[in-house]
């Protein structure tokens, strides 16, 4: 009678590791299929907005990070950007501030112009303006299906932004070519438009941006005029090879 007790104990502490695992194995499961439609419903936006896209007119924020260094420069200004058809977005940004410039993208060129020294570099991109783009303008009026070609896309989590609710994705680039260059992306896309509020793009040396998008306007009318790269008379004018 003395053992009994014993292997009560025992028992009740095997059962009790086995409904652990139960626990685990189910909550991890959950975990999984929770992820999994979350990341369905930020492709949805996602999807949604590619069809609906027109323009766009925001804040912009970007932190430069020189890892060799450890040193951070921000950027602040705004952008805009019109498309037409899918693969054929202009857009205009406007950094201001002590590193003042304006990068434009054209049907096959990008400018970037620099006050202070009031010289515009002009860039043929040609065959190369979708990827251009992708960097550039990365999640912006991409659907998932365009995303998914060009990145190998997991889900990060859901977070809060600036005030909004996002989900974060993280890309890892499929490209021999684009990862020598870019070891890794991320986006938080908004539940509320399905636009990024954030990217940050990694790359090959460590460095990477961090850009941060405010007061977003959504298919608000734009010009093209709008996006035109205004320069003063006399600029210099250059065209280094990509």
């Amino acid at each position: 009678m003395t053992g009994r007790p014993a292997v009560r104990t025992r028992i009740a502490h095997y059962m009790h590791q086995i409904q652990l695992s139960r626990f685990l194995i189910t909550a991890l499961a959950l975990a999984a299929l929770l992820a999994a439609q979350t990341l369905s419903d930020t492709f949805a936006r996602m999807d949604k907005t590619a069809l609906q896209l027109k323009s766009v007119v925001a804040g912009i924020k970007r932190d430069v990070h020189t890892a060799v260094i450890n040193d951070d420069e921000i950027d602040n200004g705004t952008i805009k950007l019109k498309r037409e058809k899918s693969h054929d977005t202009r857009m205009l940004i406007d950094f201001t501030g002590q590193d003042a410039k304006t990068v434009s993208l054209g049907e096959s060129t990008v400018s970037v112009y620099y006050p202070k020294i009031k010289t515009v570099q002009i860039y043929e991109v040609g065959a190369k303006k979708q990827m251009v783009e992708q960097f550039l303008l990365l999640g912006f009026g991409a659907s998932s299906n365009e995303l998914k070609q060009s990145y190998d896309v997991t889900w990060a989590s859901r977070e809060n932004v600036g005030g909004q609710q996002t989900g974060h994705l993280k890309l890892i680039p499929k490209s021999k070519d684009v990862s020598r260059q870019v070891a890794s992306a991320e986006l938080w896309i908004s539940e509320m438009n399905g636009l990024p509020v954030q990217q940050k793009i990694v790359f090959a040396s460590g460095d990477y941006w961090l850009v941060t998008y405010s007061d977003v306007k959504y298919n608000s009318p734009l010009s093209d005029d709008a996006l035109k790269l205004k320069t003063p008379k006399g600029v210099q004018i250059e065209h280094p090879r990509l």
